[in-house]
């Protein structure tokens, strides 16, 4: 029975072993050329860049096709979804005065991509503004039309 025991689990370890290369960031995978692998980090940033300054510019259009629609997006107070989202940016107002997006890594796992940086909104208020700092986590997936966010997880910090 003990021999059995031991035996299903190193059949089950050794199973979980061949899946570990498929777990690699995409930047330890030899298949992928350093340039290819560099210009694609820095799409996906921009990409990340632009969906902040939509908020400061009222883009709509671009938030529309960025986010998809099963997206969720987690906040210190609240969760958000792809209809509130567009609910704000189409709002008229600016919702904020400035992004800014830095300290940023994006690593990429095949069709899957997670940004993780520190970013800095200056939100309106009756004085002209002030700023807000946060961690943000946004997880983009390739789809047929392209990559897209499917989570966001924003936690306020203390400004710098």
């Amino acid at each position: 029975m003990r021999k059995a025991l031991v035996f299903s689990r190193s059949i089950a370890i050794l199973s979980s072993i061949a899946l570990l290369p498929t777990l690699r960031p995409l930047a330890a995978q030899s298949s992928v050329q350093p340039r290819a692998q560099a210009a694609l980090r820095d799409s996906l940033l921009a990409l990340d860049r632009r969906w902040g300054q939509a908020y400061v510019h009222g883009d709509s259009v671009f938030v529309a096709g960025l986010v998809a629609e099963d997206w969720q997006g987690w906040f210190d107070d609240h969760a958000d979804n792809k209809a509130s989202v567009l609910a704000a940016v189409r709002s008229g107002a600016p919702r904020l005065l400035e992004d800014i997006v830095d300290q940023a890594t994006v690593r990429i796992f095949g069709e899957m991509a997670v940004i993780q940086a520190r970013e800095r909104n200056r939100v309106p208020d009756a004085t002209g503004g002030h700023w807000e700092t946060r961690h943000i986590t946004d997880v983009f997936i390739r789809r047929p039309e392209g990559w897209v966010i499917i989570a966001s997880h924003d936690s306020r910090i203390p400004n710098p």
